[in-house]
């Protein structure tokens, strides 16, 4: 993921974790709880460049997915489906065609492991105190 995706992605990220926390206030949420709800909400985007998807929808093409953890494989798997879809409706669009029009699309969750966002959203805390 290019830096500046990943800096979108994170304050995408916290903005929703923070969106999720005021909605059960004053009530307690664990950070857990938080962070399973906002990784499972809808984002504006995959935040990848028509380029990465290209390079994911090549490798699904290839069956190149051996050795990907499992939300990596969900992602891969979601931007071929898109992908496959698109082809049947303009089959005259070239691959980085296709790959640009899923790279501004909306995305249907955030894919990172439970594990790594409680982490990110804890490091995000630390940058932006409540």
């Amino acid at each position: 993921m290019e830096h500046r995706y990943k800096d979108e992605r994170n304050k995408d990220f916290f903005d929703t974790c923070e969106f999720v926390r005021k909605e059960y206030f004053p009530e307690y949420i664990s950070v857990e709880d938080i962070v399973m709800q906002s990784i499972n909400r809808e984002t504006k985007s995959f935040y990848l460049d028509a380029t990465s998807c290209a390079h994911i929808i090549n490798n699904v093409r290839l069956g190149r997915l051996l050795k990907i953890k499992k939300i990596t494989r969900k992602l891969y798997f979601e931007i071929w489906k898109r992908y496959i879809h698109i082809k049947r409706k303009n089959a005259n669009l070239n691959l980085m065609e296709c790959a640009r029009i899923i790279s501004e699309q909306k995305a249907p969750q955030f894919y990172m492991s439970e594990r790594h966002a409680v982490n990110l959203y804890y490091k995000l805390l630390k940058k932006n105190p409540r």
